[in-house]
């Protein structure tokens, strides 16, 4: 069996569970793991980074705007 299939089936394994321990171990793992994926894709390439660092400076400096949910999507 390769791996793909075993995390298909733990993967079903969770989902079909009651139980709160493993709802709440399966939520933080992939909770982690989604962060540090982002994180990575994010940092993986130097132009990527010097913008984000440059957004950083920019809201450091004041220079953020607040905005609310909703407007993202007019």
């Amino acid at each position: 069996m390769n791996t793909q299939t075993e995390k298909l089936e733990l993967l079903q394994l969770v989902l079909n569970t009651e139980s709160p321990e493993i709802l709440k171990k399966a939520k933080a793992l992939l909770k982690k793991h989604a962060t540090k994926t982002d994180t990575d894709h994010l940092l993986s390439t130097k132009a990527n980074r010097e913008h984000l660092l440059s957004s950083i400076d920019q809201l450091n400096e004041g220079k953020g705007k607040a905005i609310k949910t909703a407007d993202l999507w007019k």
